[in-house]
C-alpha cells in the first residue's frame, strides 16, 4: 500500500473514531451545559446584537462567533458539526506536526491516539451537550506547532510565521489560557537565535508573528467599539477574570494541576507525557519536542489560573500528545522499524480501554429532563414576545425555550457574587431592568445552579454559599422584595422541583 493510500486510510480511520468519541456529546437526547447554554443565547443575539452589552458574561467572543456560525449551519446539531470537524482537522494537523517534526509515522499516529483517547475526559459532561472554547483551539495549537516546524529551518521566515501569529490571535479569541504553545514557540526561538547570534533573523520572526495578531486584535477592538460593547467587554472579560483568577491560592493552583493529571491518567496520558518529558530533558530532541517540553509546564500553569474545570486541560493535550509521541519515537528507535507497529499496539488499545468504556456510558446517558421541562412549561405560558426571568445559571432553558431575559444578567452569580467584582451598583441594574421591563414568567432554578441561593425570603436568609469565592450582597433581597410584590408563585415543576412565578394581572 503506497504512503498516500495508508494515510487516506487512516484519516479515514479518524474520522469514525472522532464521530464515536463525539456521540455523547451529540444534542440528541441532551440539552446545552450551562457554559454551553450561555453561549448559544449570545450566539443567537447576532449579528444584530452584540456580546457583553446585551449579555454579561465573560469568556473572550471567539466561542460567540464559533456558535452563530454552527447555528446558521444547523441549530445545536451545526454547533455540534463544527465541533467533530475542530476535533479531526485537529487529529489530521497533529499527525502531519508529529511527523513533520521528526518523530515517524508509527510515533506519529500513536501521540495523536494518546491525546485523542485522554479527550473525552475532558470535554464531556453527563447528559449534556458542551461546546467549550478550549475544544475549538486544538486545531489552532496543532497548526502552530506544524507551521513552527515547517518554517523553523528555513534560512528566513515566511508566511507561515505570520499564519501562526494568527493563529494566537483566534486562540485568544477563544481563551487566553490555552497559549501556552505560541509562549513555548517564543521562548525557543529567542533562545536558539540568540544562541546562534540570530538577531535579525529573530527580530523578522517576532514581527511576522505580531503584525497578524496585532491586526487580528485591531478588527474585534473596532467591531465591539462601534457596537458600544468595548467598555463592557474589558470590564467582563479583562476586569472580571483578573478578579476571579486572583482569588486562587498557591495551594488552589497545584491541586488544580494535580486534577488535570489526573483526569488524563485513566487513559494513560499523564504517564507517557511525564515519561516523555524525563527522556526529553535527557536528550536527544527535536525542535518538535523541545516546544512541547517548554509549553507543558506554562500550560500547567494557565490552566491552574481558575477553578481546574475539566475542560481548562484540554490545552494541556497537544504538548501531551507530542512528548507521548516523543517516547513512542524513543521506543522505535530501540527495536527497530519492523517491531516497532507490534510493540506500539498493545499500549495503543490498553490506552483506549477506560475512555472506551466511559463514551459508551455516556452516549446512553439522556439529560434529567429538568431543563426540557421547565421550556416546555415557559412556552405553553408565555408567548414569543414576553420575557422570562431564569433565576439561576440554566441559560440553556431560555434557549430551549426561544424566549428572552429582561436583563443582560442571563445568569447571576458571577456577575452579582464574584468577590473583589460584586457590586450594589449591578444589583441596582438587574433591579431596574426587572423593573422596566417586568418578566411575565420567573422560573427559579437555584437549586440545581451553581451557588445561587432561592428566590423565597426565608430560603435566602438560610442560604451559605459552598464556595468561598462566593458572597451575595445583601441589596440582593431588592430582587427578593420586587418578586413578593409583584409576582404569585403559581406551580413548582415536578420534576426539576424549581418554583415559578407569574406577573400578577393589574
Amino acid at each position: 500500500m503506497s504512503l498516500a493510500r495508508r494515510e487516506a486510510f487512516m484519516l479515514a480511520a479518524a474520522a469514525l473514531l472522532v464521530l464515536i468519541l463525539m456521540l455523547p456529546n451529540a444534542p440528541l437526547r441532551r440539552v446545552p451545559s450551562e457554559d454551553a447554554g450561555v453561549f448559544v443565547y449570545v450566539a443567537e443575539l447576532l449579528p444584530g446584537g452584540a456580546p457583553y452589552r446585551d449579555v454579561w458574561d465573560h469568556k473572550p467572543p471567539g466561542i460567540y462567533l464559533v456558535d452563530a456560525v454552527g447555528l446558521a449551519v444547523g441549530g445545536l446539531w451545526g454547533i455540534w458539526l463544527l465541533e467533530v470537524a475542530a476535533l479531526l482537522a485537529a487529529v489530521a494537523i497533529s499527525y502531519r506536526a508529529l511527523v513533520s517534526g521528526g518523530l515517524g509515522s508509527p510515533a506519529g499516529l500513536f501521540g495523536t491516539l494518546a491525546w485523542l483517547v485522554a479527550a473525552p475526559r475532558l470535554y464531556l459532561e453527563d447528559g449534556f451537550e458542551t461546546s467549550y472554547p478550549e475544544l475549538f483551539a486544538l486545531p489552532l495549537q496543532f497548526g502552530a506547532l506544524l507551521l513552527f516546524i515547517l518554517d523553523d529551518s528555513r534560512a528566513a521566515p515566511t508566511w507561515r510565521t505570520a499564519a501562526i501569529g494568527a493563529l494566537a490571535a483566534l486562540a485568544v479569541l477563544l481563551k487566553p489560557t490555552v497559549v501556552g504553545i505560541w509562549i513555548a514557540i517564543v521562548l525557543v526561538l529567542v533562545v536558539t537565535r540568540a544562541r546562534e547570534g540570530r538577531w535579525s533573523d529573530l527580530a523578522r520572526r517576532l514581527a511576522l508573528l505580531a503584525a497578524p495578531a496585532v491586526a487580528i486584535a485591531a478588527v474585534v477592538v473596532l467591531w465591539l467599539g462601534a457596537a458600544g460593547a468595548l467598555a463592557d467587554a474589558v470590564d467582563e472579560v479583562i476586569r472580571y477574570n483578573a478578579s476571579y483568577s486572583a482569588f486562587a491560592s498557591p495551594a488552589d493552583r497545584l491541586a488544580a494541576i494535580a486534577g488535570g493529571l489526573r483526569l488524563t491518567l485513566p487513559s494513560g496520558l499523564a504517564l507517557l507525557a511525564v515519561a516523555g518529558a524525563l527522556l526529553a530533558v535527557r536528550g536527544p530532541r527535536t525542535r518538535l519536542v523541545t516546544v512541547a517540553l517548554v509549553a507543558l509546564p506554562v500550560e500547567l500553569l494557565l490552566a491552574s489560573a481558575g477553578r481546574g474545570y475539566h475542560y481548562y486541560f484540554l490545552a494541556w493535550l497537544p504538548a501531551m500528545g507530542v512528548l507521548a509521541g516523543y517516547v513512542a519515537a524513543r521506543v522505535h528507535v530501540r527495536v527497530g522499524n519492523a517491531r516497532a507497529k507490534r510493540v506500539l499496539l498493545l499500549p495503543a488499545v490498553l490506552m483506549a480501554v477506560l475512555p472506551a468504556i466511559l463514551v459508551a456510558r455516556l452516549t446512553l446517558t439522556p439529560d434529567d429532563g429538568s431543563s426540557r421541562e421547565a421550556a416546555a412549561y415557559v412556552r405553553e405560558h408565555t408567548g414569543t414576545s414576553d420575557r422570562v426571568l431564569l433565576w439561576g445559571s440554566r441559560t440553556e432553558v431560555l434557549v430551549l425555550a426561544d424566549r428572552r431575559s429582561p436583563t443582560r444578567y442571563v445568569y447571576q452569580y458571577a456577575a452579582l457574587a464574584t468577590r473583589g467584582y460584586a457590586s450594589g451598583a449591578r444589583v441596582d441594574e438587574l433591579v431596574t431592568e426587572l423593573e422596566h421591563e417586568r418578566p411575565l414568567l420567573i422560573v427559579d432554578a437555584s437549586k440545581d445552579s451553581f451557588v445561587t441561593p432561592p428566590l423565597d425570603r426565608a430560603g435566602f436568609a438560610a442560604w451559605t454559599s459552598p464556595e468561598p469565592q462566593y458572597a451575595w450582597l445583601p441589596e440582593t433581597l431588592r430582587i427578593v422584595d420586587l418578586v413578593e410584590s409583584n409576582y404569585e408563585k403559581v406551580t413548582t415543576l415536578p420534576q426539576s422541583g424549581w418554583p415559578v412565578w407569574r406577573l400578577r394581572s393589574p
